[in-house]
């Protein structure tokens, strides 16, 4: 079964087959290296994932690329084109001045939805099927991209707070708790002591789905947004956090 995308035209040369399909309008990369986004799928809501994104498409006009057929995206996931390859259902060149901006618009219409993990990415807000990594953008679209995956981005591209943020199952060794101010259900704050820095700490934890909203944001997203707005520059320069 074929994608019905009618926006799209077929790229035949791409891997040496006609697994993509690009929009009708011309691609916009201007550098060599940026940002990259996957929105993740598997084969039973492949074509609802597709329809959700063209019709976001009809506002953005996102520079992007989409699997061409459901068989071929049995065979990406399959790993037949290459581990790297699996789970990399529609790829997204976002503008380099908003990539958390899209990055978050695009949370925020797939988060419910079931991907597979991209292994070369990172899950945005540890979600279920938005990735996104640093990495070679080519200029060309018809040649197989021989990216570094161990590229780091560099110090003028846009600072994603996710991409800095450290993920952990369970608490480091490093921190010996002292007591747990608040603590329910999956979700908490303890007072820990840093065994390395001899310094107290506040730490908060939470679990995805736990206390969910009905626009679906759970309390590890609002953690993770807590997270973000205290690295802010304004906000870790205040008066009041000094005092």
């Amino acid at each position: 079964m074929q994608f019905n995308l009618n926006c799209c035209s077929k790229n035949t040369q791409s891997l040496g087959m006609k697994i993509w399909a690009f929009p009708d309008y011309p691609h916009r990369i201007k550098s060599n290296y940026g940002w990259k986004i996957h929105i993740s799928a598997i084969l039973t809501n492949a074509i609802q994932i597709a329809r959700k994104f063209l019709t976001l498409n009809q506002k953005y006009h996102f520079d992007f690329k989409i699997i061409s057929s459901i068989p071929y995206l049995e065979q990406m996931n399959m790993g037949y084109f290459g581990n790297s390859q699996v789970g990399k259902f529609i790829t997204i060149y976002p503008d380099q001045s908003a990539v958390t901006e899209t990055l978050e618009l695009l949370y925020y219409y797939f988060h419910d939805d079931v991907g597979i993990r991209v292994g070369s990415d990172i899950s945005y807000k540890q979600g279920l099927n938005v990735y996104y990594r640093y990495g070679t953008l080519l200029d060309d679209v018809e040649n197989i991209d021989k990216r570094d995956k161990k590229l780091k981005p560099s110090s003028n591209v846009e600072r994603i707070y996710d991409y800095r943020l450290e993920r952990y199952n369970s608490l480091p060794t490093r921190y010996l708790i002292l007591k747990a101010i608040k603590q329910k259900g999956p979700s908490g704050v303890l007072l820990a002591l840093d065994l390395q820095t001899k310094v107290k700490v506040i730490i908060r934890y939470a679990e995805k789905y736990y206390n969910i909203e009905s626009a679906g944001i759970d309390e590890r997203d609002r953690l993770i947004s807590a997270s973000s707005l205290l690295e802010k520059d304004f906000v870790r320069n205040s008066n009041f956090l000094k005092q």
